[in-house]
């Protein structure tokens, strides 16, 4: 029976499925992420992928995998890389202000990242055909988000680079016919929303990113809306001013 390659021990921590599990049980139970490794829902990840991904060492992974989470080289790992998210985290506020206060084409970009993550959310929670069986409800939505959340992104990445791909730029032409909403910011807004709706629906304290993914699409939605109705640069100068003065109070003197 064959070890687990160090190189292989930090693809799975690195593969996002497991990292995500890793963030909502630190979300849940406020551990750490070693605290994190110990629990059967991460372990049971790790073993998922693994034999998605590297089934050589599925057999190994299986029979040593409290071994492998007790090891301190992968709890250092783990870790880092939970740290990494939560730096993101910490980065998002001034990252969504910097885009708002680009106007429309920061909106875009807004819009663009949350179809991005939408539709890995999406295709994560398909790729396991069980699912279709068990929670048949759950699957179907998710098989429609990731529809959606590939049909957001169409509309909000640059039209010269749909251009290059020639079905691509035909699927658009298809809905820009049949869907007119799809071309006003207005019915691009109440799309988004409606997404960040079936998104809310799914989630949980146990699924977080559910949560996340839902009140970013609603937020995204209700900025196109404003675009529509003239009150979007109103909304864009509250938020920049309150996040300058919130910034501005936890710098020391």
């Amino acid at each position: 029976m064959p070890d687990i390659p160090d190189d292989v021990k930090q693809k799975l921590l690195q593969d996002p499925a497991v990292q995500k599990i890793i963030m909502e049980q630190v979300s849940a139970s406020g551990e750490d992420a070693v605290q994190a490794l110990k629990t059967p829902e991460v372990q049971q990840q790790i073993l998922t992928t693994c034999k998605e991904k590297f089934p050589e060492y599925a057999s190994a992974a299986s029979t040593k995998i409290k071994a492998f989470c007790n090891d301190p080289e992968t709890q250092k790992q783990a870790k880092y890389y939970a740290g990494l998210a939560t730096s993101y985290a910490a980065m998002m506020p001034a990252a969504i202000v910097a885009q708002i206060e680009q106007g429309p084409a920061g909106v875009r970009l807004l819009a663009f990242g949350g179809g991005f993550a939408s539709c890995v959310n999406s295709g994560l929670s398909i790729i396991n055909p069980l699912g279709a069986l068990l929670a048949t409800v759950s699957y179907l939505i998710s098989a429609y988000q990731l529809l959606f959340s590939l049909t957001t992104m169409l509309f909000e990445a640059k039209p010269e680079w749909i251009q290059k791909v020639p079905s691509l730029d035909r699927y658009q032409d298809m809905l820009i016919e049949k869907c007119k909403f799809m071309t006003e910011s207005q019915g691009r807004g109440l799309f988004y929303v409606f997404q960040g709706t079936l998104w809310l629906s799914l989630g949980s304290f146990k699924k977080l990113f559910n949560l996340a993914i839902g009140l970013w699409m609603v937020f995204v939605g209700i900025l196109h809306i404003l675009i529509h109705y003239g009150g979007y640069q109103i909304v864009a100068e509250k938020v920049s001013n309150q996040y300058k003065k919130l910034t501005s109070q936890e710098t020391p003197p």
